[in-house]
């Protein structure tokens, strides 16, 4: 019985595994933190799989370049596992690969409302992802109609059409950009099921925390930034979290106070987090909640990882840890862009505990 897991996974493990062995050291993080400028953040990136990256010429004119550089290349990497795995597990990981294309499809459809300049389509990734979408034609298009039409053939057709008339009633792309994360993560529950008992056990752990710490995200922001009644508030709920159940989120929706809605949804499940924020003067600072609670999530596909080393378990671990990886190497080059100091910049980055 032990052979078919063995078997299934012998391949992808091995070229995993080589690639777990590239990640950056905590030292180098911290010695990119600590450069001076940009410059020295180019250098200290010499002799690492980044190296080529930062050192075109047209980062030195324009660093969000490299942003995207980096964004494309996790992309390249994260399409090379497909190789290498087939059926409900491939059909899995391609999935996914639809989170940068839904960065994507925001980043067109908030240019085409005007909310942002064309300039900004510069920045959006241009490597193969699920689905080939117009975007300079959805960006350009005069109606949201015709915009909408570019979608035909995906599943975020509905997801959009499910939402035009809150669209239109609010005025704003929220209900649409919300929509297609919520649709995103309920087709993601059906790869989940398709799996085997094991890798299912797994997937549903790390998966689900990423939904809980998407879920009080939102509700933060719904609730108290953009005034959604209590009542609309679990039309916004991601299904599939891991130790934030719908009941318990239904419970902090009631509360009055940031720091009532972190007390009653956080308690018991993220005991450390509650008593952190709840006792803090942070609370205002949302994506430090947002960070502690993806550093769990960091935290258990490192345990993961200790675990039986034939499970898609190891693949997941990977995708998280190179991801967390990048956007910290985003994180700081932004940093560095706006002069910010080395301890403010490491409050912004995503580590294990």
């Amino acid at each position: 019985m032990i052979l078919r897991p063995v078997s299934k996974y012998a391949l992808i493990n091995a070229k995993v595994r080589a690639r777990l062995s590239t990640l950056l050291s905590p030292e180098t993080i911290t010695r990119l933190a600590e450069a001076r400028d940009l410059a020295e953040f180019y250098a200290s990136l010499g002799g690492t799989i980044y190296e080529d990256i930062f050192s075109r010429p047209e980062i030195t004119f324009d660093p969000r370049v490299g942003e995207r550089l980096l964004l494309e290349r996790e992309v390249e990497w994260h399409s090379e596992l497909l190789a290498d795995v087939k059926g409900a597990e491939r059909a899995l990981i391609a999935h996914f690969l639809e989170k940068y294309e839904i960065e994507n499809l925001k980043t067109v459809l908030r240019t085409r409302e005007g909310s942002r300049d064309q300039e900004e389509m510069k920045y959006i990734i241009r490597k193969k992802l699920p689905h080939a979408l117009p975007y300079q034609a959805i960006a350009e298009a005069s109606t949201m109609d015709e915009a909408v039409s570019y979608l035909s053939g995906t599943p975020y057709l509905s997801a959009v059409e499910s939402v035009r008339e809150d669209y239109e009633a609010r005025g704003t792309l929220f209900p649409v950009e919300i929509n297609l994360e919520i649709d995103y993560y309920r087709r993601l529950q059906d790869r989940v099921k398709a799996l085997d008992k094991k890798d299912r056990e797994i997937t549903k752990k790390l998966v689900g925390l990423e939904i809980d710490q998407k879920n009080l995200a939102w509700l933060v922001r719904l609730k108290f930034y953009y005034d959604i009644p209590v009542g609309e508030l679990l039309d916004y709920n991601i299904p599939g979290g891991y130790r934030m159940a719908k009941n318990k989120l239904k419970r902090a929706f009631q509360a009055e106070s940031i720091r009532e809605v972190l007390s009653v949804a956080l308690k018991d499940s993220f005991k450390n987090i509650s008593e952190m924020l709840v006792q803090g003067k942070e609370l205002s600072k949302l994506y430090l909640l947002e960070i502690i609670l993806w550093n769990y999530l960091i935290t258990e596909a490192r345990r993961t990882l200790g675990g039986f080393p034939f499970t898609i378990g190891t693949v997941l671990a990977y995708l998280i840890l190179k991801r967390t990886e990048i956007r910290n190497i985003i994180t700081i080059l932004n940093g560095k862009v706006y002069r910010m100091g080395r301890g403010e910049i490491e409050s912004h980055l995503r580590v294990s505990f």
